[in-house]
C-alpha cells in the first residue's frame, strides 16, 4: 500500500532547496499539479518513540506545525486502520484559512522497526465552514527510522493543492518554510521530557505497507 501520487517522485525531477548538516529539503513537480510537493530529511538527536509520542500529541500541534492554529482527531478508526483528523492552516490576510481534513494510517516494519504514517484527504468527512476554505487534495507521509538508541530520520513529504485562488507562484516560493520549520520545531519538541515516555501506537505491521521512495534522495 504505497501513496500513488509521491511515489511517482523521482529524484532527478528535484531541487535541493536547502541543506544544513541535520537537513535536506527537496521540492518536486508532480504530475498534473502546478503546485510543487516537497521532501523533508532530517536527523533527530531523539529516540524513534520520541518523534512519535510527538506526532500523536495533537494538543500540541500548534506549537510545531508551521502555521496550524487548530488540531484535533475527528474520529478514532476501528483496530488499526488510524484516525481522521481535522487541521487548520493560518494564512496572511487577505487569503481566507485553509481546513484540511485528512486520514492517517501506520504500518510498522518489525525488521527494521521503521514507521511510516501515510496521510491522505477526506474532505468531504465534515460539514464544510463558510469561513474557510477545504483543501480537497492532500498526500502526505512521515517515515520515522531508529538510527541508534538517542537518533532517528524523519523523513517528510507532502503535496496539496490549496484550493481557492492562491497562485501557485505565490505557493511554490513559500514551499520549504512548512517543512524547514516544523521540521525544526520537532527538533526541539522532542528533548522535552513528557516525549522520553514512549506510548502505545496500533500501528499495522507490514513491510510491503512501507513507502520508501524517498531512498533515492538519501546518500549514506
Amino acid at each position: 500500500m504505497s501513496i500513488s501520487l509521491l511515489e511517482k517522485i523521482q529524484n532527478n525531477t528535484c531541487s535541493l532547496r536547502l541543506q544544513k548538516d541535520w537537513l535536506k529539503i527537496y521540492t518536486c513537480p508532480v504530475p498534473t499539479s502546478d503546485f510543487l510537493s516537497f521532501v523533508g530529511i532530517a536527523e533527530i538527536d531523539a529516540p524513534q518513540h520520541s518523534v512519535l509520542h510527538l506526532l500523536y500529541d495533537l494538543e500540541a500541534a500548534t506549537e510545531w506545525i508551521w502555521k496550524t492554529d487548530e488540531m484535533n482527531v475527528v474520529e478514532e478508526i476501528d483496530g488499526e486502520k488510524g484516525r481522521i483528523v481535522y487541521q487548520r492552516i493560518s494564512a496572511p490576510w487577505p487569503i481566507s484559512d485553509r481546513e484540511i481534513i485528512s486520514r492517517s494510517e501506520g504500518y510498522r516494519d518489525e525488521a527494521t522497526s521503521e514507521v511510516f504514517i501515510k496521510m491522505t484527504a477526506v474532505p468531504d468527512a465534515l460539514p464544510e465552514n463558510k469561513d474557510y476554505v477545504r483543501v480537497r487534495q492532500l498526500e502526505g507521509a512521515w517515515n520515522i527510522m531508529p538510527l541508534s538508541e538517542n537518533k532517528c530520520r524523519v523523513v517528510f513529504r507532502l503535496h496539496i493543492e490549496p484550493g481557492g485562488e492562491i497562485p501557485s507562484w505565490l505557493a511554490n516560493i513559500a514551499v520549504i518554510d512548512t517543512p524547514y520549520n516544523t521540521l525544526k520545531n520537532m527538533r526541539e519538541m522532542v528533548k522535552r521530557e513528557k516525549y522520553r515516555t514512549p506510548i502505545d501506537v496500533p500501528f499495522m505491521v507490514s513491510e510491503k505497507g512501507i513507502d520508501r521512495n524517498y531512498k533515492e534522495f538519501i546518500v549514506e
